[in-house]
């Protein structure tokens, strides 16, 4: 049963980098689709956000889309609060890390502003942030699956010795 525990502990870390970098995708994709939203068709943040986010049938899309309703809602809440609000959320419900979240709420200062460029330089950046951060995820993610499920057998293997 140790042993199991440890062999599950070690799939679901292996699981977890994967949906990260599936994660990291689906928000490129999003990302790119709200500049051609935003640069083409001229459209204000909270129907792009719609727009981009029912476009994409992911978790992400899903928060990009509640992110544009609760916007059109008129809560009389500023921007900020609202895109901190669903960051808070989408972190709960997703494989993304700290840093890419941070990077979210970073994006999210950005897109405050009214003006047009401002928010697509915004969105360009961040979308290479994006890349790169896959690119590496995705070098370092057979390693990191060999590791995890080794460690987990290997941990659970010790407390199987120390048990004896």
């Amino acid at each position: 049963m140790v042993l199991m525990a440890g062999v599950g502990c070690g799939m679901a870390y292996s699981r977890n980098q994967r949906m990260r970098l599936e994660q990291l995708r689906q928000l490129q994709q999003l990302m790119l689709l709200l500049q051609g939203e935003i640069q083409y068709q001229c459209s204000i943040l909270p129907e792009a956000f719609l727009t981009c986010g029912n476009q994409v049938s992911s978790i992400c899309g899903r928060w990009l889309a509640d992110t544009g309703k609760r916007l059109n809602n008129m809560e009389g809440i500023p921007f900020q609060t609202i895109w901190e609000q669903q960051l808070q959320a989408l972190q709960k419900e997703t494989a993304l890390n700290a840093a890419n979240i941070e990077d979210l709420r970073r994006l999210g200062n950005q897109l405050s502003y009214p003006d047009k460029e401002t928010q697509l330089g915004a969105i360009q950046l961040y979308c290479q942030r994006i890349k790169q951060q896959e690119e590496h995820l995705t070098g370092e993610l057979p390693g990191k699956m060999k590791l995890g499920t080794a460690l987990g057998i290997l941990s659970s293997v010790f407390l199987i010795i120390l048990l004896i």
